[in-house]
């Protein structure tokens, strides 16, 4: 249900920005996060680098601790299968970024909003499963929901994608995840059947 109402929620996203609905906004959003460099540092989180790090010690420790071999998988896909969309989609949007952006590569949407979603919700994810309490579990998935967050508007501060770009990738990203969460949920159900 996430994952379609996420999808349509894109689509109209991406109809906006295409039709150029977004451009007034998108334009005050800039001058409005330009002051925010407080924002800045969390930029760190969806880079390249530290997803596939952070990946990695996933898949490892699905692999040491749980013998979660579908787990495995399934971080392989959603990480790996999101940068694949995400690539896919900025190349036929093709969205020049914000002038002076000093980056290369298209702008709609964010992968660091979008990938970054993906990955540190999964994580709060598999975390969130070693606790019991509803209390601490609501905890795990606050924080990483706000690490996700903070990585996306960083891409504001700095100035180097529009607030639609931005608004995007959570949704893809949110989107993207769901249905490879309920996948991965329908696969272990399958394995608990006599």
């Amino acid at each position: 249900m996430i994952a379609a109402a996420g999808a349509v929620l894109f689509l109209f996203v991406w109809v906006s920005v295409a039709a150029g609905l977004t451009k007034a906004a998108d334009e005050g959003g800039l001058q409005l996060f330009a002051s925010w460099q407080w924002l800045d540092p969390f930029t760190f989180l969806g880079n390249g680098k530290t997803i596939g790090i952070v990946s990695v010690m996933l898949v490892i420790s699905l692999w040491f601790f749980r013998r979660d071999v579908y787990g495995m998988l399934l971080v392989v896909v959603a990480v790996g299968g999101g940068y694949g969309i995400n690539e896919w989609i900025k190349h036929a949007v093709g969205r020049e970024r914000p002038p002076y952006a000093g980056v290369e590569g298209f702008s709609f949407p964010s992968g660091h909003a979008m990938i970054g979603t993906i990955y540190l919700l999964l994580l709060a994810y598999f975390l969130a499963q070693t606790r019991t309490k509803r209390g601490e579990r609501a905890a795990i998935y606050s924080v990483f929901a706000v690490m996700a967050l903070f990585t996306g508007l960083s891409r504001l501060s700095l100035q180097v994608h529009y607030p639609s770009d931005v608004l995007g990738g959570f949704v893809l990203g949110t989107a993207y995840l769901s249905a490879c969460l309920a996948l991965y949920r329908i696969m272990l159900r399958r394995l608990e059947r006599p």
